[in-house]
Order: structure tokens, then sequence, then C-alpha cells
């Protein structure tokens, strides 16, 4: 029965079933995985905290399965309090063959063509991106122009240059 004092009131009570609660509980541990595999240099740019890093630290020093288990659940636990959509979102952006990473990748792909076939497209990319270091990126743009050949019509060559270019730009585009 109700009491009239309750200040709780039942339609503000969200409920949530314990399946629910259970897949919620495996998908933070699964981030919690995929951070651990990632390389300490990637992992600087998530937005976790001190005990999350430690977290990660010591499970890299954890050898046996059942330990590891364990350690997985803990991490899942800390997970409830980190910003998992943006933890979320700078792990697709690392996955080749998540939709966030395909259209980075397309994207830079687009703007190299544009800087190796038109004039006005430096022009066009320090405008949209006014961070650009512009001499190495005008010298960069200006090495892989050379690689190409002579006939606007041919496709972009992939060489050593346009390579490096157009990871510049998915660098750019990411951050």
């Amino acid at each position: 029965m109700k009491e009239l004092n309750d200040p709780i009131d039942e339609d503000d009570i969200e409920w949530v079933s314990k399946s629910e609660m259970k897949r919620e509980m495996l998908r933070l541990q699964s981030i919690g995985e995929q951070l651990i595999n990632l390389k300490a240099s990637d992992l600087a740019a998530f937005p976790l905290s001190d005990a999350m890093l430690d977290a990660i630290e010591e499970s890299r020093r954890i050898k046996s399965n059942e330990a590891t288990r364990r350690h997985l659940q803990y991490i899942g636990k800390l997970m409830r309090s980190e910003p998992v959509e943006q933890i979320q979102s700078q792990l697709d952006l690392l996955d080749p063959s998540s939709e966030a990473s395909q259209r980075i990748l397309n994207q830079a792909e687009v703007w190299r063509e544009r800087l190796l076939r038109e004039d006005t497209a430096e022009a066009d990319w320090f405008d949209a991106y006014p961070e650009t270091d512009r001499q190495p990126f005008r010298s960069l743009v200006r090495a892989a122009r050379k690689e190409q050949p002579d006939d606007p019509d041919a496709p972009v060559r992939g060489g050593k240059n346009s390579k490096k270019l157009l990871k510049w730009i998915k660098e750019q585009l990411i951050g």
C-alpha cells in the first residue's frame, strides 16, 4: 500500500529486467576488453578515470584465465561511471570496419583527390581546417602531385607521398 507521504512516485521508477541488466553489464565488459587490447598510445586519447587506467594496466599483468574473467567484471563495474558513449565513439574510429571509420576514410579520399587535382582545393582545406600546419602540408601535397600521372583523367596513384597525405588528412578529420 502506498503511503501518502512517500516522496517517490511509482510512475518515476523505470523498471529494467534482470536480463537487460545482464546485457548491459556484458556490453560494458566488452568495451572494457577492447580498451585492454589497445596500445598505450591509443589509450591516451580516451576520457578515462585514473581508477579505470589503473585497472587496465593491472589487467595486462594478469595471466590466469579465471582471474582475467573476474577482473573483466571489475572493469565492467568501473565502466558504469565512465562516459561510455564517448569511449564507444572513439573505439569506432579505431576499428577500420566500423561505419564511422569508413565515413572518415571516404571523406579523406575525397579530400586527397581534390587536393591532387584542383589548385583551389588547398585554400578550401585551410578554410575548413585552419589549425593545419601549412608549410609541411603544402610540401606533402606538392610531393604527392609529382607522383601522379600527367593525364588528368587517370585515377589517383597511391604512391608513398599520396599515402602520407591520406594519413595526414585522416588524422585532421578525426581530431
